[in-house]
């Protein structure tokens, strides 16, 4: 092992030395190869983004345990269910409270342009909030006074100036539903596919906006459990009971995949950034193509006198393919540079959440590799076929 690696050291390191022969060409090919990944990267960032999205309302929820109607499909589109089969649970062993959440789409009227946007309403029991976040036990005694609400301030400009009201020690006065309505301070959540803006009432404000909407009736039901208690065992218990009751318990992790496999089914964003990540890879292979099959024509004679000096064609087209790999890793590395710089920009921008992660990285590494080699197994076609004689 130890002679065969001082062999492959000693060897002439022929690849390299093609791809950094001319300095023009190769700074071509690594800015061909970084912007494919780039192009990649940046689809593939943004549809992890928007389908991680969809989880946030759900990873806020204070539960160990979820329940929903058995019609449920997304947040989206909600199915009510009586408010006492989330209390029927609280004789099961493990559970340690029950808390309701209501859910509700209202109409956003901006007071500026008086132009009218929809907007995520969620209603909270102050007395166990069903929602985690810090702004709602810090404004608990403001959100028991009827009108007042917490907006999400990472909602679109189009809802109004809120936040610099909000600075100027002023609450923010807003048409929900017709209904006159008071945002008194901030949370951060996010948009959705269901939803560009959200809202949290507390109970009664809720049903202020929501006449309609009976108060015997919930959304969502939240399950806290004792500690050390199962949340499958929970679960299981849960059946008997809530057998043929038109509602179903869930985990949050199963809430969260049936939400992400709702969207991926039902929606074509998949399809349109798998679009976008296949154009970027057809992008770097032709680049690449082009950059090999160009110095392949080049150095004809020097491949022709390796062949005539004996070297088989799997030793010069190895050439060609070790130059693929080197242009595949010394490209990558300025895309995944830039690309971790693009995600910053567009979570600023958008308010998504846009991370580079290991994976992702890695699928794109290999992509490329497979690009960058693809490329180069083309390329080589004209050394198969290469006769000496011909060429001298």
């Amino acid at each position: 092992m130890r002679r065969a690696i001082q062999k492959l050291l000693q060897r002439t390191p022929i690849a390299w030395l093609q791809v950094s022969n001319n300095p023009t060409k190769l700074l071509i090919g690594i800015a061909g190869v970084s912007f494919s990944n780039l192009l990649m990267f940046f689809q593939l960032g943004l549809l992890d983004s928007l389908y991680n999205s969809q989880k946030k309302p759900i990873e806020r929820l204070q539960a160990d345990l979820v329940m929903v109607s058995s019609k449920y499909s997304n947040l989206g589109s909600l199915q009510d269910f009586p408010r006492s089969r989330l209390y029927q649970v609280l004789g099961v062993g493990g559970v340690a409270a029950v808390s309701p959440l209501r859910i509700a789409r209202g109409t956003w009227i901006t007071p500026a342009s008086r132009q009218s946007f929809d907007v995520y309403v969620y209603g909270v029991n102050l007395d166990q909030p069903s929602l985690s976040f810090p702004e709602i036990e810090a404004n608990r005694s403001q959100l028991q006074v009827l009108r007042n609400a917490l907006f999400d301030r990472n909602s679109k400009k189009q809802y109004g100036d809120v936040i610099n009201t909000l600075r100027q020690g002023q609450p923010f006065s807003v048409e929900v539903n017709n209904k006159r309505l008071r945002i008194i301070d901030t949370f951060v959540m996010g948009a959705t596919f269901a939803a560009e803006a959200n809202l949290i009432t507390a109970e009664n404000t809720f049903l202020h906006l929501f006449p309609k909407i009976d108060s015997n009736s919930l959304q969502v039901g939240l399950i806290r459990l004792k500690p050390g208690a199962s949340p499958q065992a929970v679960k299981a218990a849960m059946e008997p009971i809530l057998s043929g009751r038109n509602v179903m318990v869930l985990t949050k992790q199963e809430l969260s995949e049936k939400e992400i496999n709702y969207w991926k089914r039902n929606s074509s964003v998949g399809f349109i950034f798998s679009l976008g990540v296949l154009v970027g890879f057809v992008v770097g292979s032709i680049i690449v193509y082009q950059i090999l099959y160009g110095d392949v024509m080049n150095s004809l004679p020097q491949y022709a006198t390796l062949k005539a000096m004996g070297y088989r064609d799997p030793f010069v087209i190895g050439i060609v393919i070790q130059q693929a790999a080197i242009l595949a890793l010394v490209g990558f590395i300025p895309g995944v540079l830039l690309s971790s710089a693009l995600y910053v920009l567009l979570a600023n921008v958008t308010k998504l959440t846009v991370l580079m992660t290991l994976n992702r990285a890695l699928l794109v590494l290999a992509l490329t590799f497979v690009m960058c080699v693809g490329s180069g197994t083309l390329a080589t076609r004209k050394l198969v076929q290469l006769d000496p004689a011909d060429v001298f």
